[in-house]
């Protein structure tokens, strides 16, 4: 397993060792801009060798992260040595262009058992759909070397996947990705409404190395938190939505700027919310995350009605970013989820 998919998964299972206390409690700070960023960087950093990938994230990431994410581990903090088992990460039938359609790509699902037998896992339910417009080629799994017009779109399906991180105290945390966003959302003055679209890459009309545009349909996300021997909770229940305008990519590989907005309900605090990219960077191809410019985010309902947080991303370390809150608090940010 390489160096990111083990801090991608270990940071997975820092949501399940840190978050348990808060699960209960609805909170507004952060979670608008967290959602929005992790929408946008599934749909564009997706998992290593997948077709809606847009860079290579298999090569080796810096020890620095996955050393710290570690050193969190509070249950295992001595227990440097671990075993690691990952199955999956695949895409059946072989590419052979949008003659084979439909594609099941399947995520990697891994296994983690550290010295005194502490264990952990995250694993995924099934396979995400993938099909391509009649304009691509039938050569270039990844989308990022497509031609021009080539649109590439990943759905779940009539079944949702759901990945499910086992932390090593046997707390179970599992977000539930569903694509098929009609009629989930909370708040009926969204428009235009989510709809069963999936997720929609579009090569520019250059090809897609010069850039491309980023449709979210609608995204239903859920998610529930298990305690070990104990009951499941539901935590997330969010709503995302870009409407046909989309989102905006220039650029290829480690050079991409995005730029537009996206729309969050949350479904379960009855709020809505907006986040406009301001020039966000995804300049390391090792991390699924932003590495500079800003997310801004208003809120439009509750009693943070039209203010305003803003998430600020930095290349320091992978998924770290500073917040300012509605109220004016800076404070650093963790993001925990690329779905």
């Amino acid at each position: 397993m390489d160096e990111f998919s083990k801090s991608v998964f270990v940071a997975g299972i820092l949501g399940v060792a840190f978050n348990c206390g808060g699960a209960q409690t609805v909170v507004t700070d952060g979670i608008g801009s967290e959602v929005a960023t992790s929408v946008v960087s599934g749909a564009l950093n997706n998992t290593a060798g997948s077709a809606v990938a847009v860079n290579d994230i298999g090569r080796k990431q810096k020890k620095r992260l996955l050393e710290t994410l570690i050193e969190e581990l509070t249950p295992i903090r001595p227990a440097w040595a671990a075993t690691w088992n990952c199955t999956g990460g695949t895409l059946t039938p072989a590419f052979a262009g949008p003659a084979s359609d439909p594609y099941a790509r399947t995520p990697m699902s891994c296994t983690v058992t550290w010295a005194k037998g502490k264990t952990a896992s995250s694993s995924w339910s099934g396979a995400f759909t993938l099909n391509y417009g009649s304009t691509c080629d039938g050569t270039h799994a990844f989308i990022e070397n497509q031609s021009g017009s080539c649109a590439l779109t990943r759905t779940t399906g009539t079944t949702p996947n759901t990945r499910t991180i086992t932390g090593p105290d046997g707390a179970a945390y599992a977000i539930t990705h569903n694509t098929n966003g009609a009629g989930t959302g909370w708040d009926s003055r969204v428009s235009p409404a989510p709809s069963n679209g999936g997720i929609v890459l579009t090569c520019a009309a250059a090809g897609c190395s010069s850039g491309l545009n980023l449709v979210v349909n609608g995204s239903h996300l859920t998610g529930t938190l298990t305690p070990a021997g104990g009951t499941s909770s539901t935590i997330w229940n969010h709503t995302a939505s870009t409407g046909p305008g989309g989102i905006t990519v220039t650029g290829e590989g480690v050079h991409r700027i995005v730029s537009g907005t996206i729309v969050v309900q949350h479904n379960l605090a009855k709020f809505t919310s907006t986040s406009t990219f301001n020039n966000v960077a995804f300049a390391d191809a090792t991390c699924c995350y932003p590495t500079s410019g800003m997310v801004t985010t208003t809120f439009q309902d509750g009693t943070a009605a039209t203010k305003t947080e803003s998430l600020t991303f930095n290349s320091v370390a992978c998924g770290e970013a500073t917040l300012t809150t509605k109220d004016g608090t800076t404070v650093p940010m963790t993001l925990k989820h690329c779905i």
